[in-house]
């Protein structure tokens, strides 16, 4: 595998282990909303390419309606930082990315086997 020449340091304020894996900037929200600031981070993601979701056509009132199950979605599958940032190794990426289509889009009719 080769090695990721963007590495970011995340360690615990209270020097418990540090977090493993290879972190990237999902997104940041210093200055909006955390739902859309993640949506609009994780575009290009294979699980939303997968799904043919694409953030610009996302309607607002859509992400409102999920706001908090997004939120907690990417709180729960990545790492927050001081209440403005979002990070995470490619796992943790695909599975918020996940998460978010799964909340917009409902479940995968292909994955249940509904697909032809």
């Amino acid at each position: 595998m080769i090695e990721c020449q963007r590495r970011v340091e995340l360690t615990p304020h209270d020097d418990t282990t540090p977090v493993e894996g290879c972190m990237h900037l999902i997104a940041n929200w210093a200055h909006g909303a955390m739902a859309e600031a993640v949506l609009w981070g994780l575009q290009g993601n294979r699980e939303l390419v997968i799904r043919n979701l694409r953030p610009p056509e996302v309607a607002s009132s859509r992400i409102e309606l999920h706001r908090a199950g997004l939120e907690e979605s990417a709180r729960r599958f990545a790492h927050e930082v001081d209440g403005v940032a979002l990070f995470g190794d490619t796992h943790e990426r695909n599975r918020v990315a996940f998460e978010f289509a799964l909340q917009l889009l409902g479940p995968d009719p292909v994955a249940e086997g509904g697909g032809a």
